[in-house]
């Protein structure tokens, strides 16, 4: 199978990839591709053959790439799986908001677009993110961009705590 060439490949301009805060570690791959082969020989041994289904499906997932970036169009994601591609794209005038959490990595931002009631969080290293947020105020300057102030896991509710 040719792999397709993604759809901001012809783009001028710059061209922002998040990176990953923490890649999976090859103990976690391979403990996925066994329950793959364990999913898909009960469903041949066994008398509950919706385990193969679960089986193909995990499999697929696991195949699954998944390509992210910004550009002066918007956000755009490409998700490649063996049977088919899925493309979503978010121009800038339907990104509502951009929210920036810093959570005291020494490289790292998180930033958090809005469109409509969903939210993608994606990291991207610190001056790509001044960059993002420039390009950001250029292509919709009616985006609203907010700090998140509070840091991860304050102000909810503890184990011992009894609630309301």
């Amino acid at each position: 199978m040719s792999k397709p060439s993604l759809p901001w490949a012809g783009l001028d301009g710059p061209i922002y990839t998040p990176r990953e805060l923490k890649p999976r570690k090859p103990y976690v791959i391979y403990t996925c591709w066994a329950m793959v082969v364990l999913l898909l020989v009960g469903g041949i041994v066994t008398r509950f053959k919706i385990a193969l289904m679960f089986g193909a499906l995990y499999a697929l997932t696991l195949l699954t790439i998944k390509d992210v970036a910004i550009t002066r169009r918007g956000l755009e994601i490409f998700y490649q799986m063996r049977i088919t591609t899925n493309y979503n794209f978010w121009p800038w005038s339907e990104i509502n908001a951009i929210v920036i959490e810093d959570r005291s990595h020494p490289e790292l931002i998180a930033l958090h677009f809005g469109r409509g009631n969903a939210s993608k969080r994606f990291f991207f290293t610190r001056q790509d993110t001044q960059d993002i947020l420039i390009l950001a105020r250029e292509k919709n300057p009616g985006v609203p961009i907010r700090q998140l102030n509070t840091p991860p896991n304050s102000g909810s509710f503890s184990r011992g705590s009894k609630g309301i």
